[in-house]
């Protein structure tokens, strides 16, 4: 491959940013949906408050089966907005596709001859199966990731309510996932996109090979050559990938230290607070609730990395056609 593309314009993030910039409405809209599931997804610990309050008389009351009611019809809103929301994640994946199979139809006759010297087009056309990795990951992305990110800021915010002290937890939650994202990312982008590299070496090592089989049948030295390559390429992947995945294992244990400080600490303080008279039990219940709701979300969050970094180098691999110079008069925007 040409150096040139090993040295792109854009920021491989910025690349992404700008495949998902032409449906930026849609996600919008899916954005503020995930605001309303967040929002009706508090519903639970604060109708389990107000429940176990009522309850605490030893008594049934008319109140107590309403607020049962809230929580339930609460849990089916937020169902039917997620199926909503799934519903314009579908129709932005599908646009995606699309508009990326245009561009690549319109820019492969167009691309100059000087750009495809020592190229093969066809094992180039190879690198349009990164739309669907990012199109597999939109999904996790907007929907399970920015919903995590969501509950945590909401459900942070409510927890003060229970008592000013918790309001550093939520800072703190909020400090410490920028900080780690923020340190290994970049690792992450690059041995994400080594990874992809090694793998289109591999592919296109085999088109060569399954391109030439007459030269391989019967030729027991060809044979063993075919062996050898691939093995050398794949143990590069394999490598590649051990590099990679140490990087993730970063992400996974930090949401292991963060859930264990998180649960510990407010579990401490809680029962300290309930003791204290500071906090009712009801409160502290509730408060609990709370803080496993947070504790999933940041497991999900951090070990969720992984589809975003596969995102940004799928788009990444995308430019190595979308960035070829066109013939004159011929200029077309990128994906």
């Amino acid at each position: 491959m040409n150096k040139k593309h090993d040295v792109p314009a854009l920021r491989p993030w910025q690349r992404l940013v700008g495949i998902l910039h032409y449906e930026r409405s849609t996600i919008n809209y899916i954005f503020f949906y995930a605001v309303l599931i967040g929002l009706l997804g508090l519903t639970l610990p604060l109708g389990t408050t107000a429940i176990f309050n009522l309850l605490s008389n030893g008594s049934m009351y008319s109140s107590t089966y309403i607020l049962i009611g809230v929580v339930l019809i609460g849990i089916l809103i937020g169902g039917l907005l997620l199926i909503g929301q799934l519903t314009l994640v579908e129709l932005v994946e599908q646009k995606i596709f699309a508009r990326t199979a245009l561009e690549f139809a319109y820019r492969l006759p167009r691309i100059k001859k000087a750009e495809l010297s020592g190229e093969y087009p066809p094992e180039l056309v190879n690198r349009f199966f990164d739309i669907l990795t990012i199109q597999k990951g939109l999904a996790k992305l907007v929907v399970e990731m920015i919903s995590s990110a969501v509950l945590i800021f909401f459900s942070a915010i409510l927890l003060s309510f229970y008592h000013p002290v918790y309001m550093a937890f939520g800072i703190f939650i909020t400090f410490v996932l920028v900080f780690v994202v923020a340190l290994y990312y970049k690792d992450a982008v690059r041995t994400s996109i080594e990874e992809s590299g090694h793998k289109y070496q591999v592919v296109a090592y085999l088109e060569d090979v399954a391109a030439n089989l007459d030269h391989y049948r019967g030729n027991k030295s060809k044979m063993k050559e075919a062996m050898e390559k691939t093995d050398d390429i794949t143990s590069r992947y394999l490598k590649a990938r051990t590099s990679h995945f140490k990087v993730l294992r970063k992400f996974f244990a930090s949401s292991i230290v963060i859930r264990a400080i998180l649960m510990g600490a407010l579990l401490l303080m809680g029962s300290y607070f309930v003791i204290d008279r500071q906090m009712t039990f009801g409160q502290f219940v509730a408060a609990e609730v709370i803080v496993v709701q947070i504790s999933y979300a940041v497991e999900k969050l951090m070990t969720s990395m992984n589809t975003v970094f596969d995102m940004v180098a799928s788009a990444e691999k995308l430019a190595v056609v979308t960035d070829l110079e066109l013939e004159e008069g011929q200029e077309v925007n990128h994906v």
